[in-house]
């Protein structure tokens, strides 16, 4: 399904899309598809390849990773909402997926798919630098906030 301004605004705050201007998100839009996930349907699985990052228009999502020596065990990470986005880090590497990601409700997201973007890149620079500085933010804000995490349980083991 098509995307237009209009939905694609909606979210317009998140991270990823802050710095756009009204022309460059109408240009975004035409790239990304609309995707419905129902509740407990994952949006890609840890270690599968790479292949699409999702902004979240509504609905909320769990990032799980398995652990241990077997991997049979799953942790809850992190909880997303709506007008954030999942799968970044394939865009920024190519690389396989760090997580598996599940709709913990009903969720409508948008999907921007590796070739989409790349595809960016060559006819539209200037966007295509404005979305990777929004993964540069979104990572950064991430890595804080797992610092902060790993100073918690730090504190907690040793002091």
């Amino acid at each position: 399904m098509p995307v237009t301004f209009e939905t694609i605004a909606t979210v317009r705050s998140s991270p990823l899309l802050s710095e756009l201007s009204d022309e460059e998100l109408g240009k975004l839009a035409a790239d990304m598809k609309l995707e419905k996930f129902p509740k407990g349907t994952k949006l890609f699985e840890q270690d599968a390849e790479g292949g699409s990052v999702y902004l979240l228009l509504s609905g909320q999502v769990g990032v799980q990773r398995r652990v241990g020596k077997d991997k049979g065990k799953e942790h809850l990470l992190a909880v997303i909402e709506r007008g954030e986005c999942v799968g970044e880090m394939t865009l920024a590497d190519g690389g396989p997926r760090s997580a598996t990601v599940v709709a913990l409700e009903d969720v409508q997201a948008l999907q921007l798919s590796n070739e989409q973007y790349h595809a960016m890149r060559e006819s539209n620079p200037k966007l295509a630098i404005k979305m990777s500085l929004g993964i540069f933010r979104l990572l950064s804000k991430r890595l804080r906030q797992l610092n902060q995490s790993l100073e918690i349980v730090h504190y907690r083991m040793f002091e």
